[in-house]
Formats: structure tokens, C-alpha cells, sequence
């Protein structure tokens, strides 16, 4: 009983080593995170912008998705990693999609290679037309007249909002609505 209100007093002042005052050790096994995760955070926003998936990383640490997944809700500068990773990869191809979608010029070059030297080189001023696959794809996303009119999806998520309210206020309490 007394270890526990230790404990109790330990965690409320937020101690986390052992502190001589306490004469208390913390519970459980000491985190890996300094020494499997912190080393490598560089490395992981770079692996996260390189499109790798939290599996691939978590395989190149060698540690489990679970102990991944705790080390992100704990440490701040992990999942600042992982986002500044991935926003750098969503704007490239953000930009990629707006490109494609408004048409661009690029150069093209066509020669002759003779004895491993390029000769006769021509350069060409190309056209890359509008997509307009990609061009509607941008406007359901960024504009609301443009979005999709699915009706029945809407009708059962609807449905669903009423249903959770009734379930909310038969179990008189407030229930989040998604």
C-alpha cells in the first residue's frame, strides 16, 4: 500500500527516474525509444518522404508496429518526423497532379550517338495537353459544385447521425458525432 501511494505521489510530481527522495524505481523495462528510435529521427522523415510505409520503417529500426505506435502517442518529435516526411511527398504530388491537369511545356532532345559521343543533337519545345481526368479529380477536390452527388451515401450517413443521436440521448449522455 505504501509503495503504491509512492507511485501514485511519483506520477503526479512527474518524476520518471528513480529519485533517491522516493526511494522508487519505475515500473517496468526502461524504453528503447533513445537508443532504436531518437538516433534515426533524420533518417525516418527521410524514409517517410520517400514514400515508406510505417511497417517498412518500423522492419528498418527492428522494432514491433505496436511499440511504433506507442513511441508516436509519447514522443512529439516522432510524429513531427513522419508529418513534415509525408507533407513534403503530399506537395510534390499535389503540384505533379495541378501540372498535368493545366498542361506544361517541356524540352525534348533527340540525337545520334557515334563512337560513345552524342551528335546531331535537336532540341524539341513539346506540349503536354490538359489531362482532364486529372483536372476533374482537382475540382472534386478542391471545389464543393464539383464534388460528388452520392445520394444514397449521404442518405445513410444521415441515417446514421440520427441513430447515434437517439442512442445518445436514450443512454443520456453525449456521445461524439464523427
Amino acid at each position: 500500500m505504501r509503495t503504491q501511494l509512492r507511485l501514485d505521489v511519483r506520477e503526479a510530481a512527474g518524476i520518471s527516474q528513480y529519485d533517491e527522495r522516493l526511494n522508487v524505481m519505475p515500473a517496468g523495462r526502461k524504453s528503447k525509444y533513445e537508443q532504436y528510435v531518437k538516433p534515426f529521427l533524420p533518417k525516418i522523415k527521410e524514409w517517410s518522404a520517400s514514400g515508406a510505409t510505417e511497417k517498412e520503417i518500423c522492419t528498418a529500426l527492428g522494432i514491433a508496429v505496436s511499440t511504433f505506435n506507442d513511441y508516436k502517442n509519447k514522443h512529439l518529435e516522432l510524429t513531427d518526423a513522419l508529418r513534415t516526411g509525408r507533407q513534403n511527398v503530399v506537395l510534390e504530388i499535389k503540384a505533379a497532379l495541378f501540372k498535368k491537369a493545366t498542361g506544361f511545356q517541356y524540352e525534348e532532345r533527340k540525337g545520334v550517338r557515334r563512337n560513345g559521343e552524342l551528335t546531331n543533337v535537336e532540341v524539341y519545345q513539346r506540349y503536354c495537353l490538359p489531362d482532364p481526368v486529372a483536372a476533374a479529380m482537382l475540382l472534386r477536390n478542391y471545389d464543393k459544385e464539383w464534388r460528388d452527388k452520392d445520394t444514397i451515401t449521404s442518405d445513410l450517413k444521415q441515417q446514421e447521425m440520427e441513430l447515434r443521436k437517439a442512442i445518445a440521448e436514450a443512454n443520456n449522455f453525449d456521445l461524439e458525432l464523427k
